[in-house]
């Protein structure tokens, strides 16, 4: 504020001293109301433009910072002025402006350099550059020559009308010189820039205006060129100078403005004329290609998508290559021979690029899916529950009871890596995805008499079955098909301490059986029968109710123990002895086997009898010895036929009637249902 009072405080000083010692008429430029209206404004907008000037740390450079004539023009709408108030009022900003940037700048260093410095310095030097330009200005637009040195204020003005007797001699003395200094300075800069700033400004007024409508007139002819076939020449339709001038009237405005005008004028329309042709050319070319690109690409994104969506179901690696095509099959499939060269060679880089970017970004989407549907983890507590996959593809319940604590059941569909596990297709067909079951169970411990159910999703037909991966091999486990499910039963503990893969598929080479429906022992010759076990008859019966021979027994132990045939020539030599040799056809094998490792005896008379049926004393004795379990007693299984199957067996009559062949199945699924 007191900055401001001080500078008000100055220019009373300066105006009360020009109406004292100059008559009014002098002044008649200076004392315009324009004028005033002009230096008031670019005074105060000097002092903002150093003030930020000052805050960012630029150098000091008023004209840098002052607006351009055509900036003031707008900012203060002297468009509406008359021509001589704006003329005014933009010398006076301009003298304002420099005037408040200068003495902000000033203040500034004063304070910053020495606070000390001498006042009469400072203040002499404002004073008499104002009163310089002043001057300057005056006799300029009096049209009298430079004589600042004429018009200068006498010592003794000066002291006079800053009453700078009341001041020391140093103090005078050095105001005085300041001042004289200062006046020159201001009185030259104000009188050239009143005498060259018209053509300035004249030469740049006709500039720019020259370049607007030269560079429209170009442009305009330049694209009616192209548009119309006619080749490129900027000169063809260039009006003369003659038709310039005369079309713009520029006779009337001064030579300065003339000339600026119409060489601006004939360069810019070459320029623009130029350019505007070339864009033209440009711009269809682009927009060819550039329609070509999107549908192309457009193209190739659903293509790619549909060549993933096959891809990621037919099992294949990720692998676009594939997929390509040649730019000749391309061009044949779109016909884009009926296109132009730009559009075709934009389709066919947009093509390419949207199927690689459909497809890779396709299979990773389905794959990503994929996992989320196939991999689940649930903890089932002690009253039981069920655990399926969010597709709800496959599912596993486990009954109240089974586990004696909480267990965590992991459910993982497998994926590509799986395949190495999948059958020949020469007689299964794939059925449902590769499902890995993983129990995490603290205690070890199951109820061994409950059973777990598994259950897929299932259309096909009734040679479908669940099979478990053991072994390296697949093993058919007991299936029952109804609403659209297909269903089985595992036992706890054999899930209890390793992971078990499971799937569905058809057997194309399974007929049904056809003397067992209904029968009490269905599901486990039905199942021996798939795993290839049964020994079916060759009109495709088993014939479940009649006793098991001895030769029929060797055959289904061998195919379930799996027995190794070979070193067994000795053996076979000394069958050849038994009276009933000629009889034994295809058995002499697995009897010299069983001879071997004790399983089976011969009777009295030097035969073994493969026709003979089997009882249950009898059977209780081969097991013991087949299984090497000591403790195998017949019993066990009459009593299990009694609770499961609800069928009485006849060795509850006696021990020496003999077995049926419905009756060893189910003895031999039993005891090996656990490894299963």
């Amino acid at each position: 504020m007191n900055k401001i009072l001080k500078q008000l405080g100055i220019w009373t000083v300066v105006f009360c001293m020009l109406f004292t010692y100059f008559p009014a008429a002098s002044f008649s430029a200076a004392s315009d109301e324009g004028y005033d209206d002009g230096y008031s404004e670019g005074w105060l907008d000097g002092i903002e433009e150093a003030e930020y000037d000052m805050t960012k740390g630029y150098s000091k450079n008023y004209s840098k910072a002052m607006p351009s004539n055509d900036e003031i023009i707008k900012e203060y709408k002297l468009d509406k002025e008359s021509t001589r108030y704006k003329n005014a009022f933009l010398d006076g900003y301009k003298d304002g402006f420099k005037n408040g940037y200068n003495k902000t700048y000033s203040d500034s260093d004063d304070k910053d350099e020495n606070d000390d410095e001498n006042e009469e310095t400072k203040y002499a030097e404002n004073l008499g550059f104002a009163m310089g330009e002043i001057f300057g200005y005056r006799d300029y637009y009096d049209g009298r020559s430079n004589r600042w040195s004429k018009v200068i204020p006498s010592n003794s003005d000066i002291i006079e009308t800053y009453d700078l007797r009341k001041e020391t001699i140093d103090y005078r003395t050095a105001f005085l010189g300041t001042f004289k200094t200062s006046f020159q300075e201001g009185y030259e800069e104000a009188y050239r820039k009143a005498k060259f700033e018209p053509f300035e400004s004249s030469l740049e007024q006709g500039k720019n205006d020259g370049e607007y409508f030269g560079g429209l007139l170009g442009d305009i002819q330049g694209k009616r060129d192209y548009y119309t076939g006619s080749s490129s020449n900027w000169k063809r339709s260039l009006p003369t100078r003659a038709k310039i001038i005369s079309t713009f009237s520029l006779s009337r405005d001064s030579y300065e403005y003339e000339d600026a005008f119409v060489e601006a004028f004939i360069k810019a329309y070459e320029e623009n004329y130029n350019n505007s042709y070339r864009s033209a050319n440009s711009s269809i070319n682009s927009l060819a290609y550039e329609n070509g690109y999107n549908y192309g690409k457009a193209i190739g994104v659903e293509r790619g998508e549909g060549f993933a969506s096959m891809d990621s179901l037919l099992g294949q690696y990720s692998s676009v290559l594939r997929h390509t095509t040649t730019e000749y099959e391309i061009i044949n499939e779109f016909e884009l021979y009926l296109q132009n060269d730009k559009y075709r060679e934009g389709f066919i880089s947009g093509y390419n690029e949207g199927l690689n970017e459909g497809y890779t970004k396709a299979y990773q989407d389905l794959n990503f899916a994929d996992l989320q549907t196939k991999l689940i983890t649930k903890t089932i507590p002690l009253s039981g529950g069920e655990i399926a996959t969010k597709d709800n593809r496959f599912s596993i319940k486990v009954n109240a009871g089974t586990y004696y604590n909480d267990v965590a059941i992991n459910i993982d569909g497998l994926m590509d890596s799986s395949r190495r596990y999948l059958p020949t297709k020469d007689n299964f067909i794939q059925a449902s995805e590769l499902y890995s079951i993983r129990v995490a169970n603290s205690s070890y411990e199951v109820d061994k008499k409950k059973q777990i159910e598994l259950s897929f999703e299932y259309y096909g037909p009734q040679n479908g079955g669940i099979y478990k991966y053991t072994n390296n091999s697949w093993i058919y486990l007991p299936s029952i098909i109804a609403d659209n499910r297909i269903i089985t039963h595992i036992r706890p503990d054999s899930l209890n301490t390793s992971s078990g893969i499971y799937a569905v598929f058809i057997d194309k080479s399974f007929k049904s059986i056809k003397d067992i429906r209904g029968h009490w022992a269905k599901n486990e010759i039905d199942t021996y029968a798939r795993r290839g076990l049964a020994g079916l008859f060759s009109d495709n019966t088993y014939r479940p109710d009649l006793p098991i021979t001895r030769g029929q027994l060797l055959g289904l132990l061998s195919r379930v123990y799996k027995w190794n045939l070979s070193g067994l020539d000795s053996k076979l030599k000394e069958i050849e002895i038994l009276k009933d040799y000629d009889s034994l056809g295809d058995y002499k094998s697995l009897i010299a086997y069983s001879l071997k490792y004790g399983y089976f005896g011969l009777y009295p008379d030097n035969t073994f009898k493969v026709n003979n049926h089997v009882t249950y004393n009898q059977i209780n004795n081969i097991m013991r010895k087949v299984t090497g379990d000591t403790s195998f007693n017949w019993s066990n299984v009459a009593s299990s036929m009694m609770q499961d199957k609800d069928t009485r067996c006849k060795s509850y009559s006696s021990m020496d009637n003999t077995i049926t062949r419905a009756e060893a199945i189910y003895m031999l699924y039993l005891l090996n249902e656990l490894k299963n």
